[in-house]
């Protein structure tokens, strides 16, 4: 019977193990989310203040915008440092704000011997370029972001994408394979006492 007893403790204690291994006890502290031609790095700072770094691998589309879900935008500030940009709570219209925005003209059209041409602002984040001058007053890291995008001719886009999985931290890595090993150990010793007994 006390052998039932202290299997059962060592089968809830593993358990236990397995769902803190699998659960990081640090979150990350930095989250891409990326698309094919684009990435949003969300990295946390000291103080619960954090910042994006856009990246721009496109060939041919500048980003004038993006929005990025939070789930505690609507309680805490947003900045940017990037000249020509604003930053504000998304959506503009409508409650609650879940999201933090950030936004430059996209260019301006001209006319030029009869037909329409487009000029992309110089304040764009343009085909391999990148910024980390847009920041968060938040250590909790958000998982959509929307892009939007305009082409040399005027042609305006958007894109969204989810956060990339966190890779798990080295200690969850270990309370994990601890979680394994002890739960063979016990398949292992019933076995035996399964065989001790017949």
């Amino acid at each position: 019977m006390l052998s039932l007893r202290v299997n059962t403790l060592a089968a809830w204690m593993l358990a236990v193990g397995l769902l803190i291994g699998l659960s990081p006890l640090n979150p990350a502290k930095a989250v891409v989310v990326s698309g094919a031609d684009f990435a949003v790095i969300e990295t946390a700072g000291p103080g619960n203040t954090g910042h994006y770094t856009v990246i721009n691998n496109s060939v041919s589309e500048y980003i004038y915008g993006f929005s990025v879900t939070n789930p505690l935008a609507s309680s805490v500030s947003s900045w940017t440092t990037e000249p020509g940009w604003i930053a504000g709570k998304t959506p503009v219209l409508g409650y609650p704000k879940t999201g933090f925005g950030y936004l430059t003209a996209p260019g301006f059209w001209t006319f030029s011997k009869g037909r329409p041409v487009f000029h992309v602002s110089s304040l764009t984040i343009g085909p391999d370029e990148s910024s980390s001058n847009f920041f968060f007053g938040t250590a909790e890291l958000a998982s959509l972001v929307t892009l939007l995008l305009v082409d040399a001719k005027g042609n305006f886009s958007t894109v969204s994408f989810d956060a990339t999985p966190a890779v798990p931290e080295a200690s969850s890595w270990a309370m994990m394979i601890l979680g394994f090993a002890g739960i063979g150990l016990l398949a292992s010793r019933r076995r035996r006492n399964g065989f001790a007994a017949a």
